[in-house]
């Protein structure tokens, strides 16, 4: 037995075994079983030529030889069968080269049954035709590849076409020793055939080109590693002749050997193989691997997002970088920063929806590209009406699928990405890391992916510990204005009392007119001092709030009717409050100092009169419950709506800064208790400018979970529908109860 007998034995086996794979997956396409066909033919091929060349079976020969025959003549029409269902061509342009096929085919069948198949000249002639229709077959993958619509779709049908003309030409030569012409290296057209039609199948599963860049660096290092350790095992055992012993010795000591060296080898093989044949890439996993070393020593977000996005444009495969994070004041995800063409400054839940079920799937990256393709796939297995042609009717749980791509891809065009990963702390999704590199279609290799993917979880893991960071520092911050607060309330509070009261011993009667005023004057600015100090004690102070459940209606018209005297006359209030709402576990005194702060805070806004709309309705869709899965209950929402000039967007996001401020005489401490009171109760305080101007505070507080009990029996005659709301007005001038 030769190497060509050799060869064909492994051609046959590895195209059956292909066959068989290509058969048994689920859900097959019509590409798949055409190729599955097409090996069948070629192991039935191969293993007829291996059988042929046997020796000690004669009487077997002509059989076999029949049997090569007739597979050789049907190869160009499977061949053509697979490769219009592989480049997708539905005109069928190849009508006459198929007809000729055929044709073809019939010929070599009869020439395979009958006593022709003895003569060698209509074997060359059903060779030859073999050759020349399978060279019709590559005409239309050199066509189909030179119309592709990118150039990633050009090279892929170049790998096939250049794949299959190497194997014809070796094919080729292969069969020249049968016409009496010398040829040394026979036996190669079978290993080549063997390759390629691994490379097809590969090319059907890894529709991505780089992919398959990878499956032939993957061969290469094989390969190399072969060869490699074959010499190693050659040099050991091949000088000990015919001496058995000798020979299971060396083979052992070749063993150890080889297992030795296989993972240092292995490395050395694979490092070389992608330094040299794919060295931008090589690169690209470095540098992110390098990044992510970098990412662990960050703990600030504006240091992560300076870090990460400046690391990435630096490889110089990255065009558009951005870093998303959950927003703090309304549900949704903000822009952080971003590097390159400038993306959409926030990302709306419905919009973000698609990514964040991509990632509860367990999905840690999303692809533009793997969308795209989704996308054509289904819309060429179920196309719209055209003309007089029908719809294909469209599964449901299809169209939902075609939903969902449809919103992440306007979600990444949005987002400017072409791959998107989740960056998931805990249990939610606490923002996004988009990159895209626009000037290719597949922009990133698998393993380049990776390495992206290993530099989100970093940058989720500082985005986690950031926030624990802060809080410490808040902690800190506390402690240190306590003990600051304690001290200025002694040292100042007791001159202020001296002053006041050596202020007010005075007789006005005494003074001349012009200088009566001044003693007002001392005294206001007396009490502005006290209460200075007193809200820098307030915020200072641990919170501790003593929580039991409680009506936030309750709550609500206990404080306005406590507010009553301080509501200015220009200034109408209208308190509304859905009736039915759950109880909240809270501080009702808390709550109540809350309440009056907003409701002042309004009340200033307004120098010129206007109206303060207070409503206590029953909220899902919340802040908090996007923010934090186990905020999805029920929640209370007290919503603080006034007419005044609203809040310009720049100082928006430092209203709940300590000691912030645009008044003339305030203190820039009440919004900033307010919001840790709120905190304290595992709420959300939270401001916006409605359209028709002013501006909105909305509290968010959670609800007591209640077990639903039956309503009693009505009588239609007695029964009344309950009122949705009930309104108050909150009377001036009447002096409440204090305690």
């Amino acid at each position: 037995m030769d190497i060509r007998d050799q060869a064909a034995l492994l051609a046959a086996i590895v195209t059956l075994a292909l066959a068989g794979a290509a058969l048994l997956r689920s859900a097959r396409p019509r590409s798949f079983t055409a190729f599955a066909l097409l090996s069948f033919d070629l192991f039935v091929f191969s293993a007829a030529e291996f059988l042929h060349g046997l020796p000690g079976i004669s009487r077997w020969h002509d059989v076999w030889k029949r049997l090569a025959i007739g597979s050789a003549s049907l190869l160009p029409a499977a061949a053509l069968a697979f490769y219009l269902e592989f480049l997708g061509v539905k005109r069928r342009p190849a009508r006459r080269a198929r007809d000729l096929m055929l044709a073809g085919s019939v010929f070599g069948i009869v020439v395979a049954v009958s006593p022709l198949a003895r003569s060698d000249l209509a074997s060359t002639l059903v060779a030859a035709f073999v050759l020349l229709a399978l060279a019709a077959v590559l005409s239309v993958v050199w066509r189909e590849a030179a119309a592709a619509p990118t150039r990633a779709d050009r090279a892929r049908l170049t790998y096939v076409l250049v794949g299959a003309l190497v194997v014809g030409i070796l094919a080729f030569l292969d069969f020249l020793p049968r016409v009496g012409i010398g040829y040394p290296l026979e036996g190669l057209g079978f290993m080549a055939l063997t390759l390629y039609m691994f490379l097809l199948l590969q090319a059907l599963l890894r529709r991505r080109l780089l992919d398959l860049h990878e499956f032939l660096g993957k061969i290469a290092v094989v390969g190399l590693l072969g060869i490699v350790l074959a010499t190693i095992y050659g040099g050991l055992v091949s000088w000990v002749g015919l001496r058995p012993g000798l020979f299971f010795f060396n083979t052992l000591v070749a063993s150890f050997v080889i297992l030795a060296l296989f993972d240092p080898i292995r490395s050395k093989v694979e490092e070389w193989v992608v330094v040299n044949l794919f060295r931008e890439r090589y690169e690209m996993v470095r540098e992110l691997e390098t990044l992510r070393d970098r990412v662990v020593n960050v703990i600030e977000a504006g240091e992560l997002e300076r870090t990460v996005l400046d690391g990435l444009t630096e490889t110089r495969r990255v065009t558009h970088a951005s870093l998303w994070l959950v927003s703090e004041d309304r549900p949704g995800y903000r822009r952080l920063a971003f590097r390159g063409p400038e993306p959409v400054t926030f990302l709306e839940p419905g919009t973000a929806r698609a990514l964040l079920r991509a990632a509860g799937d367990g999905r840690r990256a999303v692809l533009l590209e793997n969308l795209d393709r989704r996308l054509g796939e289904l819309q060429a297995e179920y196309p719209p009406a055209q003309g007089d042609a029908a719809a294909v009717p469209m599964p449901p749980a299809v169209g939902e699928e075609l939903q969902r791509i449809a919103d992440a891809r306007e979600a990444m065009a949005l987002m400017k990405a072409g791959i998107c990963m989740p960056l998931v702390a805990g249990e939610r999704v606490a923002g996004f890391l988009a990159c895209w590199d626009e000037r290719v279609q597949e922009a990133f290799a698998s393993d380049e992916i990776a390495a992206l993917i290993e530099v989100a979880d970093r940058c989720a893991v500082v985005i986690d510990n950031s926030k624990l960071y802060q809080q410490m520092k808040e902690r800190d911050r506390l402690a240190a204005l306590g003990e600051m607060a304690a001290g200025l309330a002694h040292e100042i509070r007791n001159p202020l009392a001296a002053i006041k009261g050596a202020t007010q011993f005075l007789d006005p009667m005494r003074l001349p007119d012009e200088d009566r005023e001044f003693l007002s004057i001392i005294v206001e600015e007396v009490d502005r001092l006290n209460g200075v100090v007193s809200a820098f004690l307030d915020y200072s102070r641990p919170l501790k709030p003593s929580l039991h459940p409680a009506d936030v209606g309750e709550i609500l018209q206990r404080t306005f009717k406590l507010l009553a005297p301080q509501v200015p006359a220009s200034v109408e209030v209208a308190l509304e409050i859905t009736p039915g709402l759950p109880l909240v576990s809270c501080d009702a005194e808390q709550l109540r100092q809350v309440f009056l702060n907003l409701a002042l805070n309004s009340f200033q806004a307004m120098p010129g009169g206007g109206r303060l709309g207070v409503s206590a309705t029953l909220g899902r869709d919340d802040l908090g419950g996007w923010r934090e899965p186990r905020h999805r209950e029920p929640r209370v929402e007290i919503r603080f709506r006034d007419t005044g000039p609203g809040i310009a967007p720049e100082a928006r996001e430092n209203v709940f800064v300590p000691f912030y401020t645009t008044k003339e005489k305030g203190t820039g401490l009440g919004l900033a208790i307010s919001q840790r009171l709120v905190k304290a109760h595992q709420g959300s305080l939270t401001i916006t400018s409605p359209p028709e101007g002013g501006a909105e505070f909305v509290v968010s507080l959670p609800s007591i979970p209640q077990e639903p009990q039956p309503a009693p029996p009505t009588s239609p005659l007695t029964a009344r529908p309950p009122p949705s709301t009930r309104a108050n007005r909150v009377p001036r001038g009447a002096r409440p109860h204090r305690r």
